[in-house]
């Protein structure tokens, strides 16, 4: 990478806070502009110039090695293992998801039950210890939610770190998105799949005012990642039951809640949504786990898809995500450490850096300049 045009990039985002749902999404309030006691303000403090990218490695289920890893964009070189060198532990086992809102970053850690709160130089503010699995987040009003896999999601108040509710949903309830005043969960039931009850097949929809399920709206088999746009819909990708029932893109009317396919790309592994375009790729296996991998640019306005056409293949893709004015692939082959790339818009190949086992989401992180 050039880290000159990465700066250039992410410079033109700088008065923005960013975070993203799949590896897609969250929505961001731009952060309250705090009394400035310097009465030179032309004179940028560390914390007023700090930028980084963070990467999050779920690492291997129950060997305790999630790890997270800062991509220094002034020096440009990756610092492994910035949490432990920050806090002096580690995450633990199986980190899964990771999101910065406001002045903080939150990151699940499923196999610990821990939800961990840092300052955006990831250093720790609070460990928060929950009774169940937390999954996903989404954030918003000043509340981060989160997804427990026993069939809840939880509100977390964002001023006193403190869980003050929860809600009962579907089962295995993985992402979620807030739309028109709505928080939308997928209920995956997949720790049912192979059973006599079968996957779940419903997103759940919270009206945020009362913090109740207000509907349960059917969708394909074993639902999982979900992304919102700016024309009322949210997209919704279903993991189907990886035989005669594909992974499957559908979108929800997020007034009507009316379910629709999308017809001209029916199906997606993972997403990511930017600037009216959702990208996707779709990862197909033959009798043999040899994978064929396709790439998809939708346009949300239009209902157009194409191929998304890259300068650098990405072999073993394992997550998609959108940060700052970039879309990320990661990949793993689930033994090594893997790999981060960067893409522009156009599919120019920006960014290529190592990352820690199974690196599922990238985030920017930044204070605004003021």
């Amino acid at each position: 990478m050039k880290k000159k045009n990465f700066i250039y990039i992410s410079a033109l985002c700088a008065l923005m806070s960013f975070s993203f749902t799949s590896c897609g999404d969250d929505e961001d309030p731009i952060p309250e502009v705090p009394e400035n006691p310097d009465p030179t303000p032309d004179q940028p403090t560390e914390d007023d110039s700090f930028m980084a990218l963070y990467f999050l490695n779920s690492g291997n289920i129950g060997n305790n090695n999630s790890s997270l890893y800062m991509y220094d964009i002034e020096k440009d070189e990756v610092v492994p293992d910035y949490f432990l060198a920050q806090n002096g532990r580690g995450l633990g086992d199986t980190a899964q998801d990771m999101i910065v809102y406001g002045d903080k970053m939150y990151i699940t850690v499923s196999g610990e039950n821990t939800i961990e709160v840092t300052d955006l130089h990831a250093k720790s503010i609070k460990q928060i210890k929950v009774d169940q699995q937390p999954r996903y987040m989404a954030a918003d009003g000043g509340k981060v939610y989160v997804s427990y896999f026993n069939g809840e999601v939880a509100r977390l108040d964002t001023a006193s770190l403190e869980m003050d509710v929860t809600v009962k949903v579907g089962r295995n309830p993985e992402q979620m998105v807030v739309a028109s005043n709505k928080l939308f969960v997928t209920n995956s039931g997949g720790m049912d799949l192979y059973t006599e009850v079968g996957a779940d097949k419903t997103v759940s929809v919270i009206d945020l005012a009362s913090f109740t399920e207000m509907a349960k709206v059917e969708v394909v088999l074993n639902p999982t990642r979900i992304v919102a746009d700016e024309q009322g819909y949210v997209y919704v990708v279903s993991m189907g039951n990886y035989a005669d029932i594909p992974n499957t893109l559908q979108k929800i009317n997020v007034e009507s809640l009316e379910v629709t396919p999308v017809i001209s790309c029916p199906n997606a592994t993972e997403m990511a949504y930017m600037d009216d375009i959702l990208y996707t790729y779709y990862a197909q296996y033959d009798a043999d786990w040899n994978t064929t991998i396709t790439y998809t640019m939708y346009n949300t306005q239009t209902g157009v898809a194409k191929e998304w056409k890259k300068d650098t293949e990405v072999k073993k893709p394992y997550g998609l995500c959108a940060a700052g004015s970039n879309i990320y692939v990661t990949e793993s082959d689930f033994t090594n450490n893997g790999d981060i790339y960067a893409f522009d818009t156009t599919g120019k190949l920006i960014l290529k850096a190592g990352a820690g086992l199974n690196p599922m989401k990238i985030v920017l992180a930044q204070k605004d300049n003021i």
